[in-house]
């Protein structure tokens, strides 16, 4: 584990939120291997989940872009195996009203088409 704080403790926090609410599982490279893409896989279906976050304790965020190139190669990871993608964004804004009781808010992007 991280070092409470840090970008990476804020990366594996977010990691393990979204395995647990998918009920599935982070990869062991956090996407980083070409054999093992994306953050968390689903077990349940063919979802395979990017995770994003922005802000820390001595910085809240107060905004995150999502840039249509990036979204466009976490889809091609995704479909290269034939499973849809989400983006799951995670600011950490704890005066915000959407925020948890932890500070954070969280966010799911996918397409549309996606969505029935």
């Amino acid at each position: 584990m991280a070092k409470r704080g840090t970008s990476k403790w804020f990366s594996e926090l977010h990691e393990r939120h979204v395995a647990k609410a998918y009920d599935g599982h982070r990869s062991a490279s956090s996407g980083g291997a070409a054999h093992d893409r994306g953050d968390v896989r689903v077990r349940a279906s063919n979802i395979l989940i990017e995770c994003k976050h922005k802000g820390s304790f001595d910085k809240p965020a107060k905004s995150v872009s999502v840039k249509l190139d990036d979204l466009e190669k976490i889809a091609d990871e995704a479909w290269s195996e034939s499973k849809d993608f989400r983006l799951a964004l995670r600011m950490y804004a704890p005066d915000s009203v959407l925020a948890d009781r932890d500070g954070f808010v969280d966010l799911e992007v996918k397409t549309l088409g996606d969505a029935g």
